[in-house]
């Protein structure tokens, strides 16, 4: 029941942030305006909090009291919510490219992806692939 109250949460403000974002002009795909994003963001968000509103009424339920993994479970999204907000700040002070590789890095971690190396090169290839895509194809400024 807590998974669902959740996911209806997290529902109810991606649609509150998705209202807002059509408040903003969304230009055209060659020549995207403030509103571009945040709509596209908050149309995924809405989806995905939907897919996870129908999972958990689907699925069989076990009772978090006593369950080790619903305990575990409970703590990787609190370090990935820290992970997500340490980002920020790190976005401002490191820049794009160190920020967003370090706290990819911490991210894949945290979610327990096996080894060293492949969440190097993986957060390597997001930041290097990202800042291409925006400042190089797009003519974007990342911070």
């Amino acid at each position: 029941m807590t998974e669902i109250l959740i996911a209806i949460f997290f529902l109810v403000l991606s649609v509150i942030y998705t209202e807002d974002a059509f408040s903003l002009a969304f230009g055209s795909i060659m020549a995207p305006k403030a509103g571009f994003m945040p709509r596209i963001a908050g149309g995924i968000a809405i989806l995905l909090a939907l897919v996870l509103i129908i999972s958990a009424l689907f699925r069989k339920g076990c009772k978090e009291a006593g369950n080790v993994k619903a305990d575990s479970k409970g703590r990787k999204l609190i370090f990935l919510i820290i992970g997500i907000l340490v980002y920020l700040i790190l976005l401002r002070f490191l820049g794009y490219m160190a920020a967003t590789f370090i706290s990819l890095f911490y991210l894949l971690k945290v979610t327990e992806t096996a080894g060293w190396v492949y969440p190097c090169f993986f957060s390597a290839g997001i930041a290097g692939s990202f800042y291409f895509l925006f400042s190089k194809l797009l003519g974007t400024n990342l911070p």
